[in-house]
């Protein structure tokens, strides 16, 4: 319990008013998100170890509409497909693109979930805790046989926020009160074994962040973003936005403007609004929005500064970037996942088709891996 100042009171996230201090400020890297707002996209990224895994299947269920990374252990990758139909983790072979299964128990009835808010998965053993938030329980399923290995009961939270994190580090429940914000704190039998006293808090949907990076939960509060450690939150990078920056005051302004059928993409137009991150080995992936467009940029964690920058206009893809192999070729990656100094990313449809992998008739998407 270490720190004090906001969150959320929707699942859209956080708005803060309190600052950083200079304490802090002095052990943590300074990301110039202000002056780097007029920054130009960069040339591809060129990239080490690259691998590419075309991801291949016999049935539709093996395919995917729109999924991110939630989690790498061993060989595996697993994707979220979360939609209003589906609700499911699937799991395919890094190295060939293999099908190996699925989490799929969308339901009401007995050891069934309405939805996924929340994958940890457990490298040490093979499996995966979703919590759910209909009833006081966590459901712990194998990964590869898809079985219902344990039903954990646990108190009741009264949150609708997304839980963060991972079982090695801490999984992160946010509950927001009239008295502020407190973090519940879980290990990787969802035993809670402590908490973050967030005092002082204002809720807002569009200025903060609260997100997974990797295998860590991240909370982005004033212009600091925090790695959330057993017990306290740790400054990892303080992103300064300056004049650029929404206030807790505007937030709820223009929400209400939202709330009245104003056009929210216009309303945030002014403002740089941190939307993702990931990190690993020392490289930070920041994606942002201002102005109507995302912008995917790669930090360097030791001195703050902007190695890489992709800019699109797809509002909804979390992250982006154009990467080189050593053979010249270029690769559209989204929705990037970090995790023990490699990279992870998904390559869509019409990338795959650009790339002349497949039969536009028979379309899959691709996974690739690499490093920084």
């Amino acid at each position: 319990m270490r720190h004090s100042a906001p969150i959320l009171a929707t699942l859209a996230l956080l708005a803060a008013s309190c600052g950083h201090d200079k304490e802090a400020a002095n052990k943590t890297p300074y990301f110039g998100l202000d002056s780097n707002r007029s920054a130009e996209a960069s040339a591809p990224l060129k990239v080490k170890n690259l691998t590419f895994a075309q991801l291949s299947g016999d049935s539709a269920a093996m395919y995917f509409k729109k999924a991110t990374i939630t989690g790498v252990t061993g060989d595996s990758v697993i994707l979220l497909e979360n939609d209003p139909e589906m609700s499911r983790l699937i799991i395919y072979s890094i190295k060939d693109g293999r099908y190996l299964g699925e989490i799929n128990h969308r339901g009401q009835g007995p050891d069934e979930y309405r939805v996924i808010l929340g994958a940890f998965v457990n490298d040490n053993d093979g499996t995966v805790l979703l919590p759910n938030f209909d009833t006081p329980s966590v459901y712990k399923y194998s990964l590869s046989a898809d079985t219902l290995v344990a039903t954990i009961e646990r108190e009741m939270v009264m949150t609708m926020i997304e839980p963060t994190g991972g079982v090695k580090s801490a999984i992160n429940v946010a509950v927001p009160s009239a008295e502020g914000l407190k973090i519940l704190q879980y290990d990787g039998n969802y035993q809670l074994m402590d908490s973050i006293g967030v005092e002082g808090f204002r809720g807002g949907n569009f200025n903060m962040l609260w997100a997974n990076a990797g295998a860590n939960g991240v909370f982005m509060m004033a212009d600091t973003l925090y790695t959330l450690t057993r017990g306290e939150m740790k400054p990892t990078a303080i992103l300064t936005r300056g004049e650029y920056a929404l206030t807790p005051e505007q937030d709820e302004e223009l929400t209400m403007k939202a709330m009245s059928g104003a056009d929210e993409l216009e309303l945030l137009k002014p403002y740089i609004l941190v939307r993702d991150v990931e990190y690993t080995d020392g490289k930070m992936l920041l994606t942002t929005m201002y102005d109507g467009r995302k912008y995917s940029d790669i930090y360097d964690m030791t001195d703050g500064s902007l190695i890489y920058r992709s800019i699109y206009d797809r509002i909804s893809m979390p992250s982006s970037i154009t990467i080189e192999g050593a053979d010249g070729k270029t690769i559209n990656v989204e929705s990037l996942f970090a995790k023990d100094g490699k990279w992870y990313g998904i390559v869509n449809e019409e990338s795959m088709e650009a790339m002349g992998n497949q039969d536009s008739d028979n379309m899959n998407c691709g996974i690739v891996s690499f490093e920084m």
